[in-house]
């Protein structure tokens, strides 16, 4: 899944207009994959079925060329394996991200994850087929599905776990596909507003946005689905996803911010939505987005410091404190859940450099000397 270079690329920058200081605090980056090294995780291919079932929704695409059987010796919680390495495949650079992957080369990492995990579901790589998943085209999801589910028989791990580890995939599935409609509905608002599409289509744009925005039905499901001991890893994924609805909604009109995150927010933290105008040709009222979002941050357990006095920074520090949040709860998730996939490594790398960089944040504020002039318009261009 492509976000803005090819991946998620969430670097937010809170910068105090008309100081010296420069606040980073980094987001995520989802870019499928995870360095050459800590190989150990890694599957084999899973070894093709000798009478594999044949359904409706999950046959294989029209087009796709022969599977080749693959010689694979069976290992205990492959399948399992197999769920997380094509859900980082969607996620994106989480992997890469953990393990500081340089930003350059995230895009080709995450190719290169997302072909391996390919070559270990078929034995063999095919171009059209790897683009359809990543696309996360219903039929190739099925398709994936039924051969992770066609190793579940000689393992004595995953066997008993099916019902779950489907769960957990088609969940992952569709709060991936929820999230990908979404962010091609905010990337055209975004590319009005930078003048890359044709002049007026802003407005028809924004409208359209709103549905795409505003649905969250698959991550709610997500957040709530009981997997038994997958069940962490469930929310984990989930709370990956509203960071994600964050990343999403930087750069949008305001509105379209609460939209986005509205239902997200509410579940996690707890915080009303604000009263909002419902055509969405109507702006937010002054100060409306910068009290929903201080809201939600207080709400996560980090309220904006007393120190902060600016609007920038007001509003930089709030949507920190929202992710941080975010973090609080992913840590969570990540402590309970098992050891037996890259997940909890990937989660835990994601929470510790959030925490960090909250951190740094906060005290640049404190730091920082008071701007010379009066403070510039909240608007900045990273949120």
């Amino acid at each position: 899944m492509r976000r803005s270079v090819g991946t998620l690329n969430a670097s937010l920058v809170l910068m105090r207009l008309g100081r010296s200081a420069i606040i980073t605090a980094s987001v995520i980056s989802l870019a499928c994959g995870a360095s050459t090294t800590n190989r150990a995780a890694s599957v084999a291919p899973v070894a093709q079925p000798a009478t594999p079932a044949a359904t409706a929704t999950a046959s294989a695409p029209s087009g796709a060329v022969a599977q080749k059987p693959v010689a694979a010796e069976a290992s205990q919680g492959q399948a399992h394996q197999l769920v997380i390495a094509v859900a980082a495949c969607w996620l994106g650079g989480v992997w890469s991200d953990a393990e500081d992957v340089p930003e350059e080369t995230r895009g080709a990492d995450a190719e290169r994850r997302c072909h391996e995990v390919m070559n270990r579901l078929y034995g063999s790589d095919d171009k059209a087929r790897y683009e359809r998943l990543r696309a996360l085209d219903v039929t190739e999801v099925a398709a994936a599905k039924e051969r992770i589910m066609a190793v579940l028989g000689g393992d004595s791990v995953d066997a008993s776990r099916s019902p779950a580890l489907g769960s957990l995939f088609d969940g992952v599935a569709a709060v991936e596909r929820e999230n990908l409609s979404a962010r091609r509905a905010a990337d055209r608002v975004k590319k009005d507003i930078d003048r890359e599409r044709t002049p007026g289509k802003l407005s028809d744009d924004v409208v359209d946005a709103v549905g795409p925005l505003s649905e969250s039905k698959a991550l709610l499901g997500l957040l709530e689905l009981d997997a038994g001991a997958l069940t962490h890893e469930a929310r984990a994924f989930a709370i990956l996803a509203a960071m994600d609805r964050m990343e999403i909604a930087r750069g949008l009109p305001k509105h379209l911010k609460v939209y986005a995150l509205e239902r997200p927010f509410g579940a996690l933290f707890s915080v009303p939505s604000p009263e909002i105008p419902r055509d969405a040709h109507t702006p937010l009222k002054g100060g409306v987005w910068l009290d929903y979002i201080s809201s939600a941050a207080e709400s996560a357990g980090h309220p904006v410091p007393l120190q902060a006095k600016s609007l920038t920074d007001r509003e930089l520090l709030a949507w920190g404190g929202a992710l941080a949040g975010l973090a609080d709860k992913l840590g969570v998730e990540a402590a309970a859940m098992s050891s037996a996939t890259e997940l909890q490594r990937v989660a835990t790398a994601v929470v510790q450099r959030l925490e960090n960089e909250y951190h740094n944040s906060q005290n640049a504020v404190r730091l920082a000397p008071e701007p010379a002039g009066p403070p510039r318009h909240l608007g900045h261009p990273s949120l």
